[in-house]
């Protein structure tokens, strides 16, 4: 048995896990996150920790296995003793634009480093604004996610993930390793970094911050965004899905670094790379056009109209760019818009050109042919699913997820104490949708007009 814990932005979330893949026992501990009217966004680390004892607690001691995975992109300063030293700033942590502008100056080759371009939330411009505006000089070393920190609580060493290392603003994406040139330029040093690494690090004794049995084995797993694809579909090449959520993306596994685009590239171990195309207003989006084009009907009736309706594309192009966008244009200031519209069409068809929007805005990023896997709240929705699979050309599969990275990080655990990863989420399969050949048909003149008016959107915007 496994016990993996995800500590992601609202809580720690723990379960057991047996070999088939199968929870037995799972809880939930919450802990509070600080919001500032300057855009900070703050956490005590020492809450992870609690929070992580706390589910343990919980949980019967049937494990001989414990693996953490989480939130990554955090900037947590300890002291010599390992001890935290003030708030962990968060991944969503806005206050360093000035410093994310000068170190894009002073490096330019940043986002070639890194494989990603690099703002006002990169770990690197977070720590040049602490040192320029705080007394740093106790800090003797950093680490990146409450993974890790609670890992070193457990005294296991100062460590991170590949996955975590890449998403900092630190990692050279090439080389798979801290950069010289960003680490000075940000005023870090390297002997304050923790060793790049993932998988079995050591055993806890009795007497532990946890109260884990003694001798239980300890997994650093990677990030939630590569354990959650690990658990999903696993991290071979070619590997990927999509989740439909409040926002959305596609995950796809690649063997090598693209040129920075609006594409995210996450390392992963052995070389590979995670590609994330993310969305920000997926099911936001759908949510704000049924209250205005049909109000008092609830996503569950949308979906019965909709099934009602000829399956063959719109011919209307939306956007769902509501709270501006990151793929496929990065834009604060582009907004949402559907094109086309006639005074005969009536508020179905113009909802439904939404959903077509959405699933065009992800289908950008998605190769056809194959299988897709299908997760969130979005791909429980027949009619959203069949528009995925006409503008994608692809067999859909939905896929239960809501313990995903859990599962990504039993499995990692897995692999790393007896070299067998656990069954994917995507091979249980709850739902199956084939394109249909005639409506693919339909869409496939839309599909580079969308791009365009995209693009065209972004440079108007302002």
């Amino acid at each position: 048995m496994i016990l993996a814990i995800d500590l992601g932005t609202s809580g720690a979330k723990a379960a057991i896990i047996d070999s088939a893949g199968a929870v037995h026992e799972q809880t939930f501990v919450p802990y509070s996150t600080t919001k500032l009217p300057n855009g900070g966004v703050e956490q005590d680390p020492m809450q992870w920790v609690s929070a992580a004892r706390q589910a343990v607690t919980r949980l019967p001691r049937s494990y001989s296995v414990v693996s953490f995975t989480g939130q990554m992109q955090d900037l947590i300063c300890l002291d010599r003793a390992g001890r935290p030293l003030g708030q962990a700033l968060l991944y969503n942590d806005a206050r360093a634009a000035a410093e994310a502008a000068r170190l894009n100056t002073v490096v330019p080759e940043w986002k070639d480093i890194t494989g990603n371009r690099q703002t006002a939330t990169s770990t690197a411009a977070m720590w040049l604004r602490l040192m320029e505006q705080s007394d740093v000089s106790d800090v003797a070393s950093v680490l990146f996610s409450p993974a890790s920190f609670v890992v070193s609580q457990l005294e296991c060493g100062l460590v991170c993930d590949e996955t975590t290392a890449s998403s900092t603003g630190l990692f050279d994406i090439h080389h798979r390793c801290w950069s010289d040139d960003i680490v000075q330029a940000c005023g870090l040093r390297m002997d304050m970094l923790p060793t790049i690494a993932s998988g079995f690090l050591d055993t806890v004794g009795a007497d532990n911050c946890l109260g884990l049995p003694a001798g239980t084995k300890v997994v650093l797993s990677l990030g939630d965004a590569a354990s959650t694809t690990c658990g999903i579909v696993g991290l071979g090449a070619g590997d990927d899905f999509v989740s439909l959520g409040t926002s959305g993306w596609h995950a796809r596994v690649v063997s090598t670094v693209s040129d920075p685009s609006e594409v995210r590239q996450f390392a992963l171990p052995d070389g590979g790379i995670l590609r994330i195309a993310s969305v920000l207003s997926v099911g936001g989006t759908a949510d704000w056009a049924r209250s205005v084009l049909l109000p008092g009907v609830s996503a569950k009736e949308a979906d019965a109209l909709m099934l009602q309706r000829p399956r063959l594309a719109t011919g209307l192009l939306s956007l769902p760019s509501i709270q501006g966008e990151s793929f496929p244009v990065r834009s604060h200031s582009v907004g949402g818009c559907i094109l086309g519209m006639r005074g005969n069409q009536d508020p179905l068809t113009l909802y439904t050109a939404v959903i077509e929007g959405i699933c065009m805005t992800l289908a950008h990023d998605i190769k056809p042919g194959g299988i897709l896997p299908a997760t969130g709240g979005g791909a429980r929705s027949v009619p959203w699913m069949r528009i995925l699979a006409s503008v994608t050309n692809r067999n859909i599969h939905v896929t239960v997820s809501e313990d995903a990275a859990l599962h990504g990080a039993a499995s990692l655990a897995a692999y790393a104490t007896s070299a067998e990863y656990l069954p994917t989420l995507a091979a249980r399969a709850i739902v199956e949708i084939e394109p249909e050949p005639e409506v693919v048909a339909s869409f496939e003149p839309l599909i580079a007009k969308h791009l365009e008016l995209f693009r065209f959107a972004a440079a108007l915007s302002y």
